[in-house]
């Protein structure tokens, strides 16, 4: 699987793993705050971006995405930030290839299966066929039809591009999304406690990580930390990118001087 890539900084590296519809786009100015320190591998993951496009998407071809990509690059080991889909990769990565893996930093998403949460993304994709649009704008008014968010909103509207014939279509694999969308939302299959730094951050508006799934992570990361950003959803690098840059900075680097 050759994924796209955008490559920031010098340092030890670090690799950041975009969200469930998102790309590595959506990450430019956290990765050029860490570029500061770090190396910053911001991909595209399968079925997301510039990345290929295949029939399946799911956890264990994500893993192994990224393992090839870190080989492709030479990296034998990294720090890895992951939100959402990206963070259940990061941690089942960790799981499986705990030598490669320096540090975990994990933006609200747990282990745990979850209810589905996106029908009106799902719908929109179901339904919504972007090629008969001229401007992106045009979407607009017709995605607020089904979703109430604004950022929501803009955040698909992002994620259009134009096709070789000139059309817009979406950035990802709509067909391969929403027929593995189940084993999106599966919980992921953890085998042994995973001794490696990990810092969990939580938007206080969010309940992706509940009080009740603390528990169950530290079982699985006895070296975690949980951090609750206030006034932040599930999207909270999107709504609180200046704190998300800083804390995750300060984490890493305190991290690196241990």
């Amino acid at each position: 699987m050759d994924l796209n890539f955008r490559k920031y900084g010098e340092g030890p590296p670090l690799i950041i793993l975009h969200g469930l519809f998102g790309s590595s786009d959506n990450w430019h100015a956290m990765a050029r705050c860490w570029s500061q320190h770090f190396t910053v591998f911001a991909v595209d993951q399968r079925n997301h971006g510039a990345s290929p496009h295949t029939t399946g998407i799911n956890y264990n071809l994500l893993s192994g995405d990224l393992q090839g990509f870190m080989d492709e690059q030479q990296i034998e080991s990294a720090f890895l930030v992951g939100h959402s889909m990206g963070g259940k990769v990061a941690m089942l990565f960790a799981d499986q290839f705990p030598e490669r893996v320096r540090g975990l930093v994990i933006l609200d998403i747990g282990i745990k299966a979850y209810e589905p949460r996106h029908e009106a993304i799902l719908e929109v994709l179901r339904d919504l066929g972007p090629e008969t649009f001229d401007h992106r704008n045009e979407l607009e008014p017709v995605l607020a039809k089904s979703i109430a968010s604004p950022g929501v909103r803009q955040f698909l509207i992002k994620n259009l591009k134009r096709d070789t014939s000139g059309k817009l279509a979406w950035k990802f694999n709509r067909q391969a999304i929403l027929a593995d969308y189940p084993k999106l939302v599966a919980e992921i299959p953890m085998q042994v406690p995973c001794d490696l730094p990990a810092l969990f951050i939580r938007g206080a508006n969010s309940d992706y990580i509940t009080n009740g799934d603390w528990p169950v992570l530290q079982n699985f990361f006895p070296r975690g930390e949980l951090t609750t950003l206030e006034d932040a959803g599930h999207w909270l690098h999107a709504e609180k990118p200046n704190e998300i840059c800083d804390l995750v900075h300060q984490t890493l680097v305190h991290w690196l001087a241990a």
